[in-house]
């Protein structure tokens, strides 16, 4: 492994927040007459939130709040329900500490906005193992664009190709290959034949592999 620095993402990958983000989505949106569906949710993973509902508003212009407000509640929603349900993600212990014992750098590069990422890490208690946290809620453009990934590697002093991406989205694997970054693609179950993470470097069940994977 010749890697200096491991980015990981956050939703779905160091914790199981996924539902969170469908939940939220589809109860509040539901509450004005509009039927968000799994698949529309899948089709917008790893979007920054406000990117998503803009989507939504521009889908269905009968919609009476802003993109701030609608945004602002989905974050809320989210936000309880991580502090009431959320749990570390298998495995992701282990690769936490497999990388700090090869003496990488490790960052969290997100869609979600700095509050959900603060309580996430202490949520799990692994706030100790980043270097750094970085936040798409500091890009002008989200994923599948590249940048919260070249901004968080800048950030640490990290060349891109040094960087190992470890990412569950279509749009996350997309932004870090358009980073020029390695990428270890831990797809959901239901998602995991998806076409899109074939161009990920590796394809695991778990974050339990990457040891395995990565002392090859």
């Amino acid at each position: 492994m010749n890697y200096t620095t491991a980015i990981f993402d956050m939703d779905g990958v160091l914790i199981d927040s996924e539902p969170f983000w469908r939940i939220a989505e589809k109860g509040i949106f539901r509450e004005e007459g509009v039927d968000i569906t799994d698949d529309m949710c899948l089709d917008v993973q790893g979007m920054k939130a406000e990117h998503v509902v803009e989507k939504w508003v521009a889908m269905f212009p009968h919609l009476k709040y802003s993109v701030m407000e609608y945004t602002q509640r989905i974050q809320d929603k989210v936000a309880a329900l991580i502090a009431e349900r959320g749990a570390v993600m298998p495995g992701i212990p282990e690769a936490l500490e497999f990388f700090r014992g090869r003496g990488c750098k490790i960052l969290v590069a997100s869609a979600s906005c700095y509050r959900l990422i603060n309580a996430v890490v202490d949520k799990l208690g692994i706030r100790e193992y980043f270097d750094i946290l970085h936040s798409s809620q500091d890009e002008l453009r989200g994923k599948p664009f590249p940048d919260v990934f070249v901004h968080a590697a800048q950030r640490a002093g990290a060349d891109p190709k040094d960087c190992i991406v470890i990412e569950d989205s279509g749009n996350g694997v997309r932004a870090a290959k358009a980073a020029n970054m390695s990428v270890i693609a831990i797809p959901a179950s239901s998602n995991y034949d998806n076409p899109v993470f074939d161009m990920a470097d590796y394809k695991l069940r778990s974050a339990l592999e990457i040891p395995a994977i990565l002392c090859r």
